[in-house]
């Protein structure tokens, strides 16, 4: 059990009704734009902000962070070659045995970062698109209790013959999961806004909400997985572009091409990707007493007046034993001394564990003022 620092070097341990932990249940926002190949993460330019992270790009671990900028060397993870053959898991262990002798070094980069990521899959069924499929067959499946569009192969279509869209978020974005409803898809042209969708029933199911197709399920949020299938391809505009990559066609706007990063070509169409993430926050609460009558003694020098030290023998140095407690009482009469009061200024709490090691400091934002009569409840919360 914790315990805070008291006075004389003694403890006071946290009582069970001290002690409270919580859980705190939050929905942070998320903003991606995408224009010309390119994301935007909360309208925000990430490389010009920090070089070393590509544009959209969110930082895993704040490594290397303006670095290069302030003429610092980038920091780098490596491995030596020795007998334990330890390596990156990018390096076969063919490798690691003949390219490598012992004593090479073996660098990785930092740092590491994460975005969201948009594969847009033709009708035909290529063997990249199978495999991306057939890992969330499953999982698609197990979402048909709240709505059939789910379904893997039903009589709304089979995911692996069908045009699809697929958006992946890495949970680092959204927490434990993306908050249900929240998925909100904007597709603009020439900046004006062509059609919108959302998960209006809460079910999984996006549904368009404005546009020449309203009413029209475009596809499916996988709220606890981080992804979102867009299955419609009928055209919402007239517009027409060059959607897709090496590829000078010029095709119709439709959900199909929501969000496409691989062509620069797309100049006049833009989107945005707007949801909300799901965060638990383990907090813990606690409550440092300070009763009357106690703490009302300090080791700081200025508590006592007169000669603090002494040398007695010119051997021994101690403390003056007969040193007086300096009255800081203040009097409402000129020159005239109020009665003593011993009188303290609280300004930090240390909290201790079980073997009395310092763990944690809480610092007031100003000293209180402690005398004898008053008590006061000193409250503490730290996120764990």
């Amino acid at each position: 059990m914790p315990s805070h620092k008291p006075e004389y070097g003694n403890f006071f341990e946290f009582k069970k009704e001290d002690v409270y932990h919580n859980r705190l249940k939050a929905f942070p926002e998320v903003d991606f734009f995408i224009y010309t190949g390119s994301v935007y993460y909360d309208n925000e330019n990430q490389n010009r902000e920090n070089p070393d992270i590509p544009t959209g790009h969110i930082n895993l671990y704040d490594l290397n962070v303006n670095r290069a900028n302030q003429g610092g060397e980038l920091i780098t993870p490596f491995v030596t070659k020795g007998g334990s053959f330890s390596s990156f898991k990018t390096i076969t262990t063919s490798n690691l045995n003949l390219d490598f002798v012992l004593g090479d070094k073996l660098s990785g980069s930092y740092p590491l970062t994460a975005s969201i990521s948009i594969d847009t899959y033709d009708p035909a069924p290529t063997a990249a698109k199978q495999n991306v499929l057939y890992a969330l067959r499953s999982t698609f499946d197990h979402y048909t209790i709240l709505n059939p569009h789910y379904a893997y192969s039903s009589s709304y279509g089979n995911k692996v013959s069908q045009s699809l869209n697929l958006i992946s978020v890495p949970s680092i974005f959204y927490g434990s999961s993306i908050k249900k409803g929240s998925v909100v898809l904007k597709y603009y042209v020439t900046g004006t806004l062509m059609a919108e969708a959302s998960d209006t029933k809460r079910d999984g199911r996006l549904i368009q909400t404005t546009g020449s197709t309203t009413g029209e399920v475009i596809g499916v949020v996988l709220y606890n997985e981080g992804f979102m299938c867009i299955t419609s391809s009928t055209n919402i505009s007239t517009h027409t572009e060059a959607y897709k990559p090496a590829d000078s066609t010029l095709y119709s706007a439709s959900w199909h091409y929501f969000a496409n990063t691989g062509s620069n070509s797309s100049v006049s169409s833009s989107y945005s990707l707007l949801f909300k993430g799901t965060n638990y926050i383990e907090t813990m609460t606690m409550f440092a007493h300070a009763k009357e009558n106690q703490l009302n003694y300090s080791n700081n020098p200025s508590f006592l007046s007169g000669t603090i030290n002494a040398f007695v023998g010119g051997a021994i140095y101690h403390e003056n034993s007969e040193a007086e407690i300096k009255n800081i009482i203040s009097s409402s009469y000129k020159n005239h001394s109020a009665s003593f009061k011993p009188v303290t200024y609280i300004s930090k709490v240390g909290i201790y564990d079980k073997d009395k090691n310092l763990i944690a400091i809480a610092g007031l934002a100003n000293p209180v003022r402690k005398l004898e009569e008053r008590s006061y409840t000193f409250k503490l919360k730290l996120d764990i």
